[in-house]
C-alpha cells in the first residue's frame, strides 16, 4: 500500500495489481527474469531439432550435406563418454558457441549445437541414435536395439 498525504492527513491507497501486460511472456515479472540454464536450452534445441527432423520442409538445406552429417559425427563421438544430463550441460555450458542462445534455436543450428542435442536425447532416454545422415532418412524416430531387425527377418 502507498502512503500519501492529503490535507496534511495520511492516506492509504491500495496499489493497483500488475496486469499481464506489465509481465514478460513468461509470467515473470521485468527485472526477475532467470537467464536460460544449459539444460533448459538442450531441451529446447533437442526438441527442435527432433522436430526438424521428422518434417522434410522445416529442415535446414545445410542438415543434407556430407560436410555437416561428418561434422556432427564428429563431434558426437568426442560426447560418447559423457555419461549424464549433467555433464553434458556443463560441458555445453562451456562451448565457445554457446555465447548467445536466442540465435541457437533457429535456422542456424549448426553441427555442434546437433551433435549436443542427439547426446542430450540419447542420454535421456537410453537409445543410442545412427549416424547424421542415416538419422535424417529415419525421420529421427528411435529404434529399440535389435527388435526391428529381428522382425523384419521373420516376415
Amino acid at each position: 500500500m502507498a502512503l500519501l498525504t492529503r490535507n496534511l492527513m495520511p492516506v492509504v491507497e491500495p496499489r493497483r495489481r500488475p496486469t499481464r501486460r506489465d509481465l514478460l511472456p513468461g509470467g515473470t515479472p521485468p527485472g526477475q527474469r532467470r537467464a536460460p540454464t544449459p539444460s533448459r536450452t538442450l531441451t529446447r534445441i533437442a526438441l527442435t531439432t527432433l522436430r526438424r527432423v521428422r518434417h522434410h520442409d522445416r529442415r535446414p538445406a545445410r542438415w543434407s550435406g556430407a560436410a555437416f552429417a561428418r561434422e556432427v559425427d564428429l563431434v558426437r563421438l568426442h560426447l560418447v563418454p559423457i555419461r549424464s544430463r549433467v555433464g553434458l550441460a556443463a560441458s555445453f555450458a562451456r562451448e565457445a558457441f554457446h555465447a548467445d542462445i536466442a540465435t541457437v534455436i533457429d535456422d542456424s543450428i549448426g553441427p555442434v549445437t546437433a551433435a549436443y542435442a542427439i547426446r542430450w536425447l540419447e542420454l535421456g532416454d537410453g537409445v543410442a541414435r545412427p549416424p547424421w545422415a542415416t538419422w535424417l532418412v529415419g525421420r529421427g524416430d528411435p529404434t529399440p536395439s535389435g527388435d526391428d531387425r529381428e522382425s523384419e527377418g521373420r516376415r
